[in-house]
């Protein structure tokens, strides 16, 4: 078993700090995973799979040991394109930690916010708000998706 298929809900407590941790470095090993060149990207990126929605990767901000980007899927039609869930992501390098700092908290992504908005405990929040990406990061790989 690699590292990143560990189940981060299984070797802690959920909604502990401890939880918490496990669940970023466990969100860094699935990212390096899908893209095991991750830290050197820049700008935008596409990641494609068969049959699926393309994800777009931004590149916003890099800092020495820091890299900030968001992440979402590409809903085209004839009319218009669409980037949902549109998380904002903080990749630490030099702790090995990924954390997502926000979903699309607007209007238009209700089923989002039905999961991270209410709840009133900052580490029960948090622990939402990154099993999204967890989940997500493992479909990607279970699906083998692919950057351009």
């Amino acid at each position: 078993m690699y590292d990143h298929q560990i189940n981060p809900q299984t070797i802690v407590k959920p909604n502990s700090f401890t939880g918490l941790m496990t669940l970023y470095e466990s969100n860094f090993l699935r990212l390096i995973d899908l893209k095991s060149d991750f830290m050197d990207l820049e700008g935008e990126h596409i990641a494609r799979c068969k049959n699926e929605n393309d994800i777009i990767f931004t590149i916003t901000k890099k800092e020495k040991h820091t890299i900030f980007f968001s992440m979402s899927y590409i809903f085209a039609d004839k009319i218009s394109i669409e980037y949902k869930p549109n998380l904002k992501i903080v990749v630490y390098s030099d702790g090995k930690l990924v954390q997502v700092t926000g979903i699309d908290e607007t209007h238009e992504c209700p089923d989002f916010n039905k999961i991270t908005l209410p709840h009133k405990y900052i580490i029960n929040h948090l622990w939402r708000k990154n099993i999204i990406l967890n989940k997500w990061l493992e479909h990607l790989i279970n699906l083998n998706y692919k950057f351009d």
